[in-house]
């Protein structure tokens, strides 16, 4: 079922391809021009749409499984309105993303990444930019990883307290550190040293003998298995995605589609991925949401014209995308005229 929200004119300009169970927003009252960001901060992504664009929610319940060690949860026979979901305002700061699944959010507050509950802050502590943060689920715990000193440590969030250093590494060679959702696995691009035998922390290498390296990894919600892309010698454009699990096996592998890079991506479930790529012509651009079938390698197209994309838990996936063409070149963004008609009226008013 489809449910199109908006006046006639904005109903005109939705692509026919939509993909089913699908239901549209609109929102003209007020122009505010998209950026893109890439924060460094994982777990949990989240967008912002304003202008003239789409707000998507599409649920693969009728075609996707749980994923394993997950608590099932009822589903409502239909997906929220973006009106029903939880509205807080920020405290003053610029988002980063989120810290666990609990509402935490981490915020750039002047010099440093501070993280919130609501409005009120959630630890003493103030990271240094040049960090990487990685939430656990239960929004507790992190893993701060200290770029310029070579630490992987373990941090009690609401405590405010280092609790104890899990791993070192070599600071002047470029890491790629990532961390499940449990923070029992950490995937590195670059060797760990874990700090003693105390240390429980399961190390996947993402590069090695007889294996390309892989990056921008991505773990499934259950912290059981990853992906990453890989690139074959000399083809920086031809993107291979490989899906380890956490014991080191290679679980599958497949090639990006032809022309297309990788902006991100999220487990559907286990046997599923999410994939939204940008033409390489174009990679400022909007994109395409993909579904790819682990097992035998299989991709389909459900979306085109996406700003941006977050799956959720439960495999649920959002999408922004706009009305008419839009483009960007990394300094100029181009929007729908309809778009900017409308916004030009509303702030008229």
């Amino acid at each position: 079922m489809t449910e199109y929200l908006g006046s006639a004119s904005d109903q005109k300009n939705a692509t026919p391809d939509d993909p089913p169970n699908t239901k549209f927003y609109f929102e003209s009252r007020k122009f505010s021009p998209w950026r893109y960001g890439v924060p460094r901060v994982l777990r949990g992504r989240a967008f912002v749409a304003g202008g003239l664009l789409v707000l998507s929610l599409l649920s693969c319940a009728t075609a996707c499984y749980a994923q394993r060690a997950q608590p099932s949860q009822a589903r409502a026979s239909t997906i929220p309105t973006l009106e029903a979901l939880p509205h807080n305002p920020l405290p003053r700061g610029d988002f980063l993303g989120w810290c666990g699944l609990n509402g935490k959010i981490l915020l750039k507050v002047g010099r440093g990444t501070e993280i919130y509950d609501g409005g009120v802050k959630a630890s003493p502590l103030t990271f240094p930019l040049n960090s990487t943060l990685e939430c656990g689920d239960d929004g507790q715990k992190l893993a701060f990883i200290d770029e310029e000193a070579g630490l992987v440590s373990e941090v009690d969030i609401p405590g405010g307290i280092v609790v104890r250093t899990l791993a070192t590494f070599d600071k002047q060679l470029t890491q790629h550190i990532s961390f499940s959702p449990d923070l029992k696995n950490a995937a590195s691009r670059q060797p760990l040293t874990l700090t003693s035998s105390a240390v429980n922390l399961n190390v996947i290498p993402l590069s090695g003998s007889g294996r390309r390296a892989i990056g921008l990894v991505r773990w499934s919600r259950d912290s059981s298995q990853l992906f990453g892309i890989s690139a074959p010698e000399g083809k920086a454009n031809h993107g291979i995605v490989e899906i380890l699990n956490a014991q080191h096996r290679r679980v599958g592998s497949g090639a990006l589609p032809a022309g297309l890079l990788f902006r991100d991506g999220w487990f559907a479930n286990l046997r599923t991925l999410y994939l939204y790529l940008v033409p390489a012509r174009d990679e400022f651009g909007s994109g395409f949401v993909f579904r790819c079938r682990i097992e035998g390698w299989k991709c389909e197209q459900i979306a085109s014209n996406v700003l941006e994309a977050s799956a959720g838990g439960d495999g649920v996936l959002g999408m922004v995308r706009a009305i008419g063409k839009y483009s960007n070149d990394g300094e100029t963004e181009t929007y729908p005229p309809g778009m900017l008609r409308k916004s030009k009226t509303a702030l008229r008013r």
